[in-house]
């Protein structure tokens, strides 16, 4: 029994390769699938709020009824959401408990969260929870641009952002990663913006003010940054350059939202750190 157990680790070990990480527990996207359990309004709503926003319970249920008509294809379709107050707005075959009977069971699972209308105090609206829309992409195989963040933060090395910038467009990455156009931003203290020398854009960078440099509040300014981002793109995360609070703050955020992580060379070579 225990020759057979060693045989069989070896062969893991060698599937699994020298410098690959083996994959430890329930595959993410799995999970998600268990959470929906075949059920088609939970997959409605989460496909709604994935590609259109947070939403009230009524347009939930319009939402759901048309989806029954029209099927996927059209329902995704942006310009039918966006002219849905032109369509039949009956509902048909989806009631108020068989909506939120869903809607509970999608926020104890923690994929969405409800909260209080900031325009109606009575209504709720849901919305994906930012920790987890990553992995609902990756459930429903949705391809979306990419954006990239990275911090910064040595006054004396300046010039090694504009040279990273370059590089950044040398590299495969702008152009096989498909990184949007104006898409690629670093964060900065308070006052570095103006010291930088021409050739990045100025509103591609975003400054920290200098008594909010904590690691606590560095962190938390990186993650709505990343938030309002994961609303409309894919966000990679860039740690070649930025202090410890930088590159932890980063990295802490990467592994929460499930976002991937690479690092540049000085030969150029895209190295990645959580692929």
């Amino acid at each position: 029994m225990e020759v057979g157990a060693s045989i069989s680790e070896a062969n893991r070990k060698k599937k699994v390769g020298i410098g690959e990480l083996e994959r430890v527990g329930p595959d993410p996207v799995e999970e998600i699938e268990k959470i929906i359990a075949g059920v088609l309004v939970r997959r409605v709503i989460l496909r709604t709020l994935l590609s259109y926003g947070p939403q009230t319970g009524p347009d939930l249920r319009w939402g759901i009824s048309k989806y029954n008509e029209i099927g996927d294809e059209l329902f995704r379709n942006q310009m039918y959401w966006t002219l849905k107050d032109s369509f039949d707005r009956r509902i048909n075959g989806v009631s108020d408990a068989l909506l939120y009977f869903n809607l509970k069971h999608l926020e104890i699972t923690g994929l969405i969260i409800r909260e209080r209308s900031e325009l109606e105090y009575k209504s709720k609206v849901a919305r994906i929870n930012p920790l987890k829309i990553q992995l609902i992409r990756q459930y429903f195989r949705d391809i979306i641009p990419l954006a990239c963040i990275s911090g910064f933060d040595f006054d004396d090395d300046k010039w090694r952002l504009t040279r990273l910038y370059q590089k950044l467009r040398r590299t495969k990455l702008l152009y096989n990663q498909g990184i949007d156009e104006g898409m690629n931003f670093t964060i900065l203290p308070e006052g570095l913006k103006s010291k930088i020398s021409a050739g990045i854009p100025r509103n591609q960078l975003f400054e920290i003010p200098l008594n909010k440099m904590s690691y606590i509040e560095v962190y938390n300014f990186l993650r709505r940054k990343i938030e309002d981002l994961l609303q409309t793109h894919d966000v990679i995360i860039n740690v070649t350059l930025g202090s410890r609070f930088f590159t932890i703050a980063l990295t802490q955020i990467a592994f929460e939202y499930n976002l991937k992580i690479f690092y540049l060379d000085p030969q150029e070579n895209i190295i990645w750190i959580k692929d």
